[in-house]
């Protein structure tokens, strides 16, 4: 990793990554942990069949969410 340009590091010293970023091997490993709590915070619960599949249930109905890569289906049965 290069510093930012204008940012000087000291002779010895490294730069430390904080976040997970683009295109990295993490990446996407980090952005479904906050996607999850994310969405769990909602009020959706993560399936025990599929990690990839949060189910809200509440006395209207019941809300299904998927993600699959980088697309997202929300279905429900609430009219």
């Amino acid at each position: 990793m290069q510093p930012p340009s204008g940012y000087s590091v000291p002779d010895g010293m490294i730069c430390r990554l904080r976040r997970s970023l683009y295109g990295l091997k993490q990446a996407p490993r980090a952005w479904f942990e906050h996607f999850s709590s994310v969405v769990i915070d909602a009020g959706f619960k993560p399936s025990d069949h599929d990690p990839a599949l949060f189910v809200h249930t509440s006395s209207r109905g019941r809300t299904l969410l998927l993600l699959y890569v980088d697309d997202m289906i929300i279905t429900g049965d609430d009219s």
